[in-house]
Formats: structure tokens, sequence, C-alpha cells
């Protein structure tokens, strides 16, 4: 005999308070488990439900999570049926084998459990970047319609690609698209999930888009320093976190918000960065130290006050989120200092690091300083980033030559 229930995972999400939904399938005692795509807070869970009503109406996708569970359920009692069918030991672990068999041919569904996989790692930008692919494949195929490993063929791919076009998506962002959509293919064949010949991508060229990076010169990072404003108004509090950014080597923004005054220790500024998790240590100059003496008797550990120790921000996805808005409302403020300084660039959080990285390649020949000033994992890393800024080394070259 066999039976199928759903539950919840024993531990939460990595910094969340939700536990994904498991599908347990028993036999002859013996139990396997697998993990679901959707994950609630236990108070919004019924154990016992009948109806597969195992969600509670109160949940704002109740209705879509328990359409869900019951079409899995359904499933693995198709399967155990096809097993007796056969002739064969119908084992929980049998079952379980063949549901995730079956899902490993779908790329939505492996898509899908590598996004949840991600989620419960805490990587909540990759985790979004997934969805934003599943989403997109969903919108291009239908809804209602899978999508196998072996359908994306150089043909689908190149139909995907025009359809992104034609939603106005730049060439950067398809890039990432499909270079995600190569990643998935990559790692099934990794987990035996597929064959290689199945890949599209050994002969599939993939075409990098060529962003523009704006970056200031020393003279507009002057006059941006030079702007007046009042005391504690949040537009002087965007310039001065823009200028800290850029006197320490272009830290990103996540790391700028983040920033307490416990990284600040003996003349040097020591953090985790946000993106990758590794430790960076810079010497604090000047100009940062004097922005750092603004901020200096706040009853905050933040330094600049963008967040607030009013909030907990230990939940992956309300930072993530919370990162993702001030960075927004910042670029708005951006705008508005560029206009007043007469700069006519598209002056963003990211501007700061590429200021910097162009300045700083002009002033030194040792791009291996640069890269670990900038906090790169590897110098082909730092030649990427730099590669955009080109345009003066092509105009230097010919200035020597002719």
């Amino acid at each position: 005999m066999v039976t199928f229930s759903i539950e919840l995972s024993s531990k939460p999400i990595k910094g969340m308070k939700e536990h994904l939904l498991m599908l347990r399938i028993t036999a002859n005692r013996k139990r396997a488990r697998i993990a679901l795509m959707y994950s609630v807070n236990p108070s919004n869970f019924i154990p016992k439900a009948s109806n597969f009503k195992f969600i509670r109406a109160n949940h704002p996708d109740h209705a879509t999570i328990n359409s869900y569970l019951e079409e899995q359920i359904n499933k693995a009692k198709i399967i155990a049926q096809e097993i007796l069918k056969e002739g064969k030991i119908l084992t929980a672990y049998e079952v379980k084998k063949r549901m995730l068999e079956n899902k490993g041919k779908s790329l939505i569904k492996y898509a899908e459990q590598k996004a949840l996989t991600l989620k419960e790692k805490g990587e909540i930008g990759s985790y979004k970047k997934y969805n934003a692919i599943i989403n997109s494949l969903k919108n291009f195929i239908g809804e209602d319609r899978d999508l196998s490993f072996e359908q994306v063929d150089a043909d689908f791919l190149n139909k995907y690609k025009s359809d992104l076009v034609k939603a106005g998506k730049a060439q950067t962002t398809i890039h990432g698209y499909l270079s995600k959509i190569r990643t998935l293919f990559n790692d099934a064949i990794h987990d035996g999930l597929i064959e290689l010949v199945i890949s599209p991508f050994p002969s599939y060229r993939l075409k990098q888009g060529n962003p523009v990076k704006d970056r200031l010169t020393l003279e507009e990072i002057t006059k941006i320093e030079e702007l007046l404003y009042p005391e504690n108004s949040l537009v002087g509090h965007v310039r001065n976190a823009f200028l800290f950014s850029f006197y320490n080597a272009g830290i990103r923004i996540s790391d700028i918000l983040l920033m307490t005054w416990d990284n600040v220790k003996d003349g040097r500024l020591i953090y985790t960065m946000y993106k990758t998790n590794k430790l960076h240590s810079l010497k604090l100059k000047e100009k940062p130290l004097a922005i750092l003496e603004n901020y200096k008797g706040r009853e905050e550990s933040f330094i600049f006050p963008f967040f607030s120790d009013r909030y907990d921000y230990s939940n992956p996805l309300f930072l993530h989120n919370q990162i993702g808005a001030k960075t927004a409302l910042i670029n708005k403020y951006l705008k508005e200092i560029a206009r007043k300084a007469g700069i006519s660039k598209n002056v963003t959080t990211h501007t700061a690091r590429h200021s910097f990285a162009d300045i700083a390649r002009q002033k030194t020949d040792n791009i291996y300083n640069l890269s670990k000033t900038l906090g790169h994992s590897s110098l082909k890393v730092t030649e990427a980033y730099l590669a955009s800024f080109d345009d003066q080394a092509v105009d230097d070259t010919l200035d020597k030559m002719f």
C-alpha cells in the first residue's frame, strides 16, 4: 500500500520563517520526500487537510498552491499505478525517482527547482533572476504549456531572442537570459538528467551586449563635491554616499547601505561584500574620513541614514527588496544632482564605481592592484569590466603613433 501527503520541511528556509512544502511518499512503512516549489509559514498550513486544502484561505496564493499540491499528489498516484502495472515492486524510492526523472526532462520545472534552491540558500538576487527567466519563457511559450530540454534547439533560441527584441529588451538582458538557459543545460548534463548531445549551446553563439558605462572625470566629481545642500537633507546624504563610494574604490551601493560603524577599524574600512560575500579592506583616505565626520554621533549603527536599526534585515528577501528600493530612490536624486552640477551624463550609483575604475586605470599600469582594489575575484573579471572603457585606450594609442 502506498500513501501520499503534504508536510513542511523540518527547518525553515535560511533567513526566513517559511518552510518548504514537501510531498511525502509512504510505501510499506518506508518514506521518501520530494521538495516542492512553494514555501509557507506554518501558521498557513493545515497538516491533515481534506480535499487538498492544505493552505489556509487567508494566504494570498492559497488557491494556486492547493491546486499545485493536488496536481503533484495525482502525478505520484499515476506513477505508482504504472509501477504496479509493470509488475515491479512498489517502493517510495521508486516513485520519488520517477517523479524526479519527469521533472528533470522539463526545463521549466528544472529551472523552478533551481530557483527554489537558490531561495533556500538565501541567494535572493540569483533567485529573482531565474524567476524572471522562467516567467519570460512561460510568456513566450504560453503560461499553461511545459518546455522540455529537447524542444530548446537553435531555432527555438532564435525565435525566443527575436521575441525579447520585440519586447524592447536590451542586448545585455537578452544575453543574460540566454546565458542562464545555457547554465541550466550545463547543470542538467552535470546532474545526469540529459545528454550532452541535446544541448544546442556547443555550436550556438551568444552575442554579448556592450553596455554604455557612463563615468565622470575628476573635474565632474569636483563639481558634485562643491554643490551646497542643507544639512541632513536627503539629497545631501545621496551626494555624500556617492562621493564616499567613489573615494573608496567604487564601493557598491549595497555595501554603502549596509555599512556600519563596526566596519570602520584603525583607519580602514573592513566589510564583507554583499554581492560576493567576500571580505574586503580599504585604507580610508582624507576625503572619505571627512564625509564620515558628518555622521558621527548618530544613534544608529548604520553610517548613512538610508537603513535604520528599527527594522530587522535578517530576512534575505526583505533585505534584497530594501536594497532595490533604496537604490532606486538614490538614483532618482543622483539625476537631480547631475543636473545641478551641469553634468549631462546618466549618473547612477554604478557611476561612482565606473568612474573610479576608469580614472584609476589611467593612473596605474598595475591591473592586479586595480583588480584587488575593486574587489574582483580574478584578473579576467577586471579585464572584462574595463573592456567597455577601451575607446580612450585606442585614442591614446593613436595619439602616441601620429
